[in-house]
């Protein structure tokens, strides 16, 4: 099926992603290309929870999990098997509005990580590896509201 939105750059890139922890789409996980977990752990355990939903779904390529400090953490899946770790920038509670500057700022600790802001964080990292670049290259991802 050819892409709606044509060829050029940023590669067209479908895929499905998951949220792991949802048991309303229990189903669906086994198929996931893209698994997200949306309860923050301490940065060790999110890592070790990123690697647990990628070994536990050998067709899954990423497997993002919130960390509390703020940050996502991404496992990437190559395609020798071996796992490279990306990690977001600082995810923001909300979106930022123009007129406030605090806005800006990120989330302090404890804030909740907003839903989408993981599925995007892991949607961006399967985009990037499946349209050929390495993992590896890919230091971290910010995700910014748009204007």
């Amino acid at each position: 099926m050819p892409c709606a939105h044509g060829n050029g750059s940023p590669p067209c890139d479908v895929h499905l992603c998951v949220d792991a922890d949802s048991p309303e789409r229990s189903a669906l996980v086994d198929h996931a290309d893209v698994l997200v977990s949306h309860v923050p752990l301490p940065p060790g355990p999110a890592h070790r929870r990123a690697r647990e939903l990628l070994d536990d779904h050998p067709g899954c390529l990423a497997a993002a999990v919130p960390d509390t400090a703020t940050r996502c953490v991404v496992g990437v899946r190559d395609a020798t098997g071996a796992v490279s770790w990306v990690h977001s920038e600082p995810l923001r509670a909300e979106p930022p509005r123009p007129q406030s500057p605090r806005a800006q700022e990120p989330a302090g600790p404890g804030a909740p990580v907003p839903a989408h802001a993981v599925a995007l964080v892991g949607s961006v990292v399967h985009a990037w590896v499946v349209s050929g670049r390495p993992a590896r290259t890919l230091r971290s991802v910010a995700p910014v509201p748009r204007r």
